[in-house]
């Protein structure tokens, strides 16, 4: 149930991305010269936020390492988004067992629909939003989730370079290849109170060596077109990383996640379902009889 609303929760991140408040501006610079990182990233949120809404593709796959016996994780959805409304298909598979359903985020409910039953909470657009303002008074916000803040602390919080990119849909891209940087992370966390100990910062390097982010953008319009993340620990640097101790880290695992975007600006509408049972019955409808 928790992987279930995990999925969930990934796609509501999108959302909570378009519904940034943006307040920023673009940078101009001369024609084919490459942006830096700062520049391509924030400019990339500010051109999503003027526009809107956006098609979406997002896969998000777990674990299991090639030496493990474990099953995999994995999530794909496909549908329209903006930062009111999201209207989305998609799959949870966890090794043989498979749900196919569909999504409906409004800005203050959300429904998920199983084996043709609707399912609802009241919690949505809105709660997600105020949720991540909320955190450390809004300092997260400022810092991560706006154009300025991503101007600001991009090139901080990752390592690589901007390069030529793929052409996409007939678009010239630029694209940000590199790694999350463990001490920039780590310095941002201590100027917004939540600075890790060294343990943890000593794990958190691991991983920063092993995750890989890629972001492609279009030259001209400075459109995202895709983000992926992903992290590939080695068996014993997982393990240790299950093991550490922390609450946080103890279900640990390699991921890839990927989001493409497309077919931006369209107004994504939705009729709430009528008939749909409190989530909490999800689990028990899905395993009945298990406790």
């Amino acid at each position: 149930m928790r992987r279930f609303l995990s999925a969930i929760a990934f796609l509501v991140a999108l959302v909570v991305v378009l519904a940034a408040a943006g307040c920023g501006q673009r940078f101009e610079r001369a024609s084919g010269e490459p942006p830096t990182p700062n520049d391509l990233a924030a400019d990339a949120l500010q051109a999503l936020e003027d526009k809107g809404s956006a098609h979406f593709v997002a896969d998000l796959t777990t674990g299991p390492v090639a030496e493990s016996t474990g099953a995999s994780f994995t999530v794909h959805l496909e549908g329209d988004a903006s930062a009111t409304a999201v209207d989305a298909d998609g799959s949870v598979s966890f090794g043989a067992f498979t749900v196919n359903g569909r999504v409906l985020v409004g800005e203050d409910a959300f429904w998920v629909q199983v084996m043709e039953q609707w399912y609802s909470d009241n919690s949505g657009i809105r709660t997600a939003v105020e949720a991540a303002r909320a955190q450390h008074e809004g300092r997260v916000w400022n810092e991560l989730a706006t154009p300025e803040g991503l101007r600001r602390n991009f090139g901080e919080l990752f390592e690589g370079k901007v390069t030529e990119g793929p052409t996409v849909d007939g678009v010239a891209t630029w694209k940000f290849e590199g790694k999350f940087d463990a001490a920039g992370v780590g310095a941002l966390a201590k100027r917004l109170g939540a600075a890790p100990n060294t343990p943890a910062q000593e794990l958190f390097g691991k991983v920063a060596e092993a995750s890989k982010l890629v972001l492609v953008v279009g030259q001209e319009d400075h459109l995202p077109r895709r983000l992926e993340v992903s992290v590939h620990l080695a068996p014993n640097e997982l393990r240790q990383l299950q093991e550490s101790g922390y609450s946080s880290t103890d279900g640990a695992e390699n991921f890839v996640s990927t989001l493409e975007l497309s077919d931006f600006g369209k107004a994504v509408e939705y009729e709430p379902p009528a008939d749909a049972k409190p989530l909490d019955q999800l689990f028990d409808d899905l395993f009945p009889g298990f406790e």
